[in-house]
């Protein structure tokens, strides 16, 4: 893992295909940057870029009410490491406060450039269809996971109560709307929605299942049984995980989330709970129980500022 910081791409600009279908409301242009590997690989590649655009259809079903083309660039390396793929959008801001994330901004107003990006790690085994392999990953739930990220499923609040500009914890500074519903066991908002500053305690980051971090939005505390959602904090603080995904140790076995931190092998999560779709109400999205099939079409990207989040291996 590695502490998140804000960069800039970029972009390889390469033809990719068309596929659509009427009735497209959220669509993907994604730009495969791999130049004869990863996605572009002579041999897995077809495979793997029909896995995500797979994904981000059924994803795109849980929205409902808009018509938006979104553009994510690809990348991917084969690392041996404990990350199977991270994922992110940059925020655009003019002062300290709440931001949504570009791509976020883009679906939920129309206006403005989304700049989704995606990297894969295919060091680790895959399987890219619907009947996962015993000893492979689930690619298709992997993609969902880490799109999701990019829709403002994150945290900017690093290990120190900075955020995005780094200025001293306690100090006004920038967020992602996510942080906006952060809070210690108590309810004590993290990040105080007048001054912009983190208030919170620096232990809180790293308090575990019990004294950890939270999600205080109204829709996730009423799927969740009129109770805070527990979010992971592990001690240590693991930089691309902590604060940015629902915890592992409270959500296991059949009631494990899609956005867990970490992911086991073989058949993994597909479908949002209705924590999760909770979490995307107060993140100010349309969203619907049950998803429907929707189109994607495939262009190229420009440049592109992110934040990345990752999801690791299970341990």
């Amino acid at each position: 893992m590695y502490r998140f910081t804000l960069r800039l791409f970029a972009i390889l600009l390469i033809s990719v295909g068309l596929f659509t279908t009427a009735n497209a409301q959220i669509t993907f242009s994604f730009t495969y940057s791999d130049s004869g590997t990863g996605f572009n690989d002579a041999t897995q590649g077809a495979a793997r870029r029909g896995a995500l655009e797979s994904a981000a259809t059924t994803l795109a079903g849980y929205f409902t009410g808009y018509t938006v083309d979104l553009a994510f660039t690809v990348t991917s390396e084969s690392t041996n490491n404990g990350t199977l793929a991270s994922a992110g959008s940059g925020i655009s801001y003019s002062s300290n406060g709440f931001y949504n994330t570009n791509v976020q901004k883009l679906i939920q107003t129309g206006s403005g450039t989304s700049d989704g990006e995606i990297n894969w790690n295919f060091f680790h085994t895959w399987d890219y269809d619907d009947d996962i392999a015993g000893g492979a990953y689930d690619f298709k739930s992997t993609a969902m996971h880490e799109i999701l990220h990019a829709f403002g499923f994150l945290s900017y609040i690093d290990s120190a109560g900075k955020g995005a500009t780094e200025q001293t914890s306690g100090q006004p500074d920038v967020w992602v709307t996510f942080d906006k519903f952060l809070t210690d066991k108590d309810g004590v908002t993290l990040i105080n929605d007048t001054t912009f500053a983190f208030q919170g305690n620096v232990s809180t980051l790293t308090g575990g299942s019990a004294n950890g971090v939270f999600f205080n939005g109204t829709n996730a505390v009423a799927a969740n049984g009129g109770n805070r959602v527990q979010i992971y904090s592990p001690d240590p603080y693991e930089s691309g995980s902590s604060g940015s995904h629902t915890d592992d140790n409270t959500f296991t076995g059949v009631n494990q989330l899609l956005m867990n931190a970490a992911s086991e092998t073989g058949q993994g999560i597909r479908t949002l709970s209705a924590i999760e779709l909770g979490i995307l109400k107060d993140l100010g999205y349309n969203v619907v129980p049950e998803p429907s099939t929707y189109a994607l079409i495939f262009g190229c990207g420009t440049l592109l500022v992110v934040m990345i989040r990752r999801r690791r291996l299970r341990g």
